[in-house]
């Protein structure tokens, strides 16, 4: 089911590998005999997708997105994780020399690059209905690229596909300049896009550009209002139910039954049978890896099927706040169907921890027993402290244990139906908001609430029982004031100018005409 990388490497390939090897004299000044081929259009088109992969980075995106939470913490063990990037990024003590929010910031803008090359060459290439269709899901991902600089950086240097004077300085645009352009470029390219079944699994789709345009409406009031506060702008509810309305009802997708199915290590199939709006496919057999899940949150004694000790590195929990969050005869907290080949549950590991053979396991430092514990210490924590985590389930059997092949959520129907529960209840109809997020609820078999029992506290747990380790959290906490409270191992309350990041120092070395963000130290 891995289609549109399967596609892309053939096309890829396939330009390449020939046995004749006449010479053929090309116009290598602006190949336009390689443009005038439509066949070729693939080749511009996949570095487009590939950058959707970054979004689910260890090195940037996934890992700034959600370490900033309480979701996800790398807290440093002895000598093992001893990075202030990293601690730093947990307790908001961020500046504009961290790493990893560097690399966020270079992936974002480098994601919008390629996409600005794609458009170039692809609007150079007869406009046939193919190519036009290509246009519009780059369109849609360089537009993603710029909703995800405005969210965490409220700014970005911005060119045109068209404007190729590179020696010319580029655009400055602020929160506001880049909303704008957002919510118009989606408005043209919405009605264009072709829907789920015309293209393949994994391309983009007609609801996943409404997907992102829901969102941008759901965070209306935080991308207009004013800083520092950032949460006194407009609410665009009405227009986010609107499009939550037209994906849900277009009947092209449906709520999985099985929670569980849509986060196997072969999900491909069953997410697209179901609710998978926008998947980010992988496929480790073809180099096509994603982030290495289990590696980085198990513990180095937990080895089981083809993942060695070496392949373990006892990394990543959550924390006591998120996980007091939840029921946990919730069946998202918690699944068996692979101990037997693993030996640990899926969803949350805490307690003592047990091979396949069902023995009690123990540190690799010093024999204790391998107990997950809530409590963990951000700047020293012992090698089983912290409750860990496995979403994306591996496969035990798989020869690529360094990388998971789980196909990535990044849009699901279910997020279209808490998107409208949310706008409807912040905008009076609470009801409707209480029949969607029973909707959610009765498909994961908890109980559903009472209309005086929901709250907007609900509804925020909601979406957590649902997106967590999706890279959702942060703009989660942000629009429902969480994010700058006090929590475990961060026990300041984050200044409001801190919901931007900082931009980095790089930035600045190599564009001394950007500004840095309000509140922190000038470059």
């Amino acid at each position: 089911m891995k289609k549109l990388y399967l596609f892309f490497f053939a096309m890829l390939f396939g330009a390449v590998a020939c046995t004749d090897l006449k010479e053929e004299v090309l116009n290598e000044q602006d190949g336009e005999e390689i443009l005038a081929d439509s066949t070729n259009a693939a080749n511009l088109l996949a570095p487009a997708y590939t950058f959707l992969r970054d979004l689910q980075s260890r090195g940037a995106g996934w890992l700034v997105g959600e370490t900033c939470t309480d979701e996800v913490v790398f807290p440093t063990r002895g000598a093992n994780w001893n990075s202030a990037d990293y601690r730093t990024i947990f307790t908001h003590d961020y500046t504009a020399s961290n790493s990893y929010i560097k690399n966020t910031w270079n992936s974002y803008l480098i994601g919008f690059s390629r996409c600005n090359v794609a458009l170039y060459y692809l609007n150079k290439m007869p406009q046939t209905s193919k190519i036009k269709q290509y246009i519009y899901e780059v369109r849609f991902v360089r537009t993603l690229s710029m909703y995800l600089m405005n969210d965490l950086f409220g700014q970005m240097p911005y060119r045109e596909w068209t404007d190729i004077s590179f020696t010319e300085t580029p655009q400055y645009l602020t929160r506001a300049q880049i909303v704008a352009k957002v919510i118009g470029e989606l408005q043209e390219i919405i009605p264009l896009m072709a829907e789920k079944g015309n293209v393949a699994y994994g391309r983009v789709t007609k609801a996943a550009a409404q997907m992102l345009l829901a969102k941008v409406y759901l965070n209306n009031q935080v991308y207009t209002g004013s800083a520092p506060e950032f949460s006194d702008g407009t609410g665009k509810w009405a227009e986010c139910i609107s499009l939550c309305d037209t994906i849900i009802s277009s009947g092209k997708y449906s709520l999985a039954d099985d929670f569980w199915k849509l986060y196997l290590s072969d999900n491909a199939a069953y997410s697209d049978a179901t609710e998978t709006i926008l998947p980010i496919i992988y496929d480790s057999s073809l180099g096509i890896g994603g982030i290495p899940w289990v590696n980085m949150t198990l513990d180095y004694n937990q080895a089981f099927g083809n993942y060695k000790t070496s392949n373990l590195w006892n990394g990543c929990c959550t924390t006591p706040t998120f996980y007091a969050t939840w029921d946990q005869a919730d069946p998202r907290f918690s699944d068996t169907r692979l101990e037997s080949s693993t030996g640990f549950n899926l969803g949350f590991l805490v307690g003592q921890q047990y091979n396949a053979s069902g023995d009690s396991l123990f540190t690799k430092d010093g024999g204790r027993p391998l107990k997950f514990t809530p409590e963990f210490s951000n700047d020293n924590s012992l090698e089983e402290q912290g409750i860990r985590v496995v979403k994306y389930a591996p496969d035990p059997t798989t020869a690529y244990p360094g990388a998971s092949q789980n196909d990535f959520q990044y849009y699901r129907l279910t997020d279209a139906y808490l998107m409208r529960c949310e706008a409807k209840f912040r905008n009076g109809d609470v009801a409707g908001a209480l029949t969607d997020i029973n909707t959610v609820r009765a498909k994961r078999g908890v109980a559903v609430y009472a209309e005086s029992e929901l709250t907007l506290e609900k509804i925020y747990n909601e979406r957590g029982y649902e997106f967590y380790w999706d890279n959702s959290r942060r703009n989660d906490m942000v629009r429902f004031n969480t994010y700058c409270a006090a929590r475990y191992q961060k026990t300041t309350v984050t200044p409001t100018y801190k919901i931007l990041l900082p931009v980095p120092l790089t930035a600045h070395d190599g564009d001394s005409n950007i500004t840095q963000n309000p509140g922190y130290d000038s470059f």
